[in-house]
C-alpha cells in the first residue's frame, strides 16, 4: 500500500494558519493584560524632603535695575574743531540720545558706544541755549532699549543711581541719594537743579540719574567741587524743551 503523503502546498497553508492562531493569542494576551493593569500607587513625599528657601527678590530687582541701567547708557566720543571729547548719554525711543550741550560743543563727527559692543554714528540734530542738554539722532537704534522719563518731583534723601563712562572707560553705576536742590540761575539753568551724593567723575557728563524703578530724574552735567556732589539737570527742564521744541543747531567750526 503507498503511503499518502502531503503536498507542500497543504503543509504551507497548515503552518500559515497555526502561526495565524498563534499570534492572534498572543495579541488577545496583551488586550487582556493591557485592560487589566491598575494605575500606579500616587508619589509619597520623602520625610527628608528638602525646603528651597525663598528667592531674594529684592536683591533679583537690584541687578535688573543696574542691568537696565547700564543697558541704555551710551558712551559718546566727540571730534570737535578744536578738540576731542567723551561723555555719556541715554537713549530715548526714535533712536534719540540726551547728552550735555558741552559734551558735543561744535561737533564735527559724533559715535556712541553700546553697552552690548556696538559704534553707531550720530548727528547731533539741536542744543539747549539755556541749559547743558543736546540732542543726538543715531543712525541705527535697532536692537537698543528706551529709558524711562519719570515726570514726578524728586525727593530729598530718596536712593538713586548714577550711570556712566567716566575717562572715556568702562561702564559704571554708583549708588547714592538726593541731598536736595541748587538754585539753577547759579550754574546757568532755568530750574532748581538736582544735587546727589553719588560718585561722579569727568566723562560722567550727560549720564542719567535713575530712581529705583529705573526711571531717569535727571541727567549729569557737573560736580559742586566745594562738597564733591554731583549736579544734575532735572528731567522736568528736558520734557519742557522737548515739548517746546526749544532747541536750536549746534555751532559749526
Amino acid at each position: 500500500m503507498r503511503a499518502l503523503r502531503s503536498s507542500p502546498r497543504r503543509d504551507g497553508t497548515r503552518r500559515a494558519l497555526a502561526q495565524g492562531r498563534r499570534w492572534s493569542a498572543v495579541l488577545l494576551a496583551v488586550a487582556l493584560v493591557s485592560g487589566c493593569v491598575e494605575p500606579p500607587p500616587p508619589l509619597e513625599e520623602p520625610d527628608d524632603l528638602e525646603v528651597i528657601e525663598e528667592l531674594e527678590l529684592p536683591e533679583l530687582a537690584a541687578e535688573s535695575l543696574l542691568r537696565r541701567a547700564q543697558e541704555v547708557t551710551v558712551r559718546i566720543r566727540t571730534l570737535g574743531c578744536r578738540q576731542f571729547g567723551v561723555g555719556s548719554g541715554f537713549v530715548l525711543p526714535g533712536g534719540i540720545v540726551v547728552t550735555n550741550r558741552h559734551v558735543v560743543d561744535e561737533p564735527r563727527e559724533v559715535t556712541v558706544n553700546t553697552w552690548d559692543g556696538r559704534t553707531i554714528e550720530a548727528e547731533v540734530t539741536g542744543v539747549a541755549v539755556d541749559s547743558d542738554l543736546a540732542i543726538l539722532r543715531l543712525a541705527d537704534a535697532r536692537g537698543l532699549p528706551d529709558a524711562q522719563l519719570r515726570s514726578d518731583p524728586v525727593e530729598r534723601g530718596e536712593p538713586i543711581v548714577a550711570v556712566g563712562y567716566p575717562g572715556g572707560g568702562p561702564s559704571t553705576v554708583s549708588p547714592g541719594t538726593v541731598r536736595g536742590l541748587v538754585d539753577g540761575e547759579l550754574l546757568g539753568e532755568p530750574a532748581d537743579v538736582i544735587l546727589i551724593d553719588a560718585e561722579i567723575r569727568p566723562g560722567n557728563s550727560g549720564g542719567p540719574v535713575l530712581d529705583m524703578e529705573g526711571r531717569v530724574i535727571g541727567v549729569v552735567f557737573a560736580l559742586d567741587a566745594a562738597s564733591g556732589y554731583g549736579l544734575a539737570v532735572p528731567v522736568q527742564t528736558l520734557l519742557d524743551r522737548l515739548d517746546a521744541s526749544e532747541l536750536t543747531a549746534p555751532a559749526g567750526c
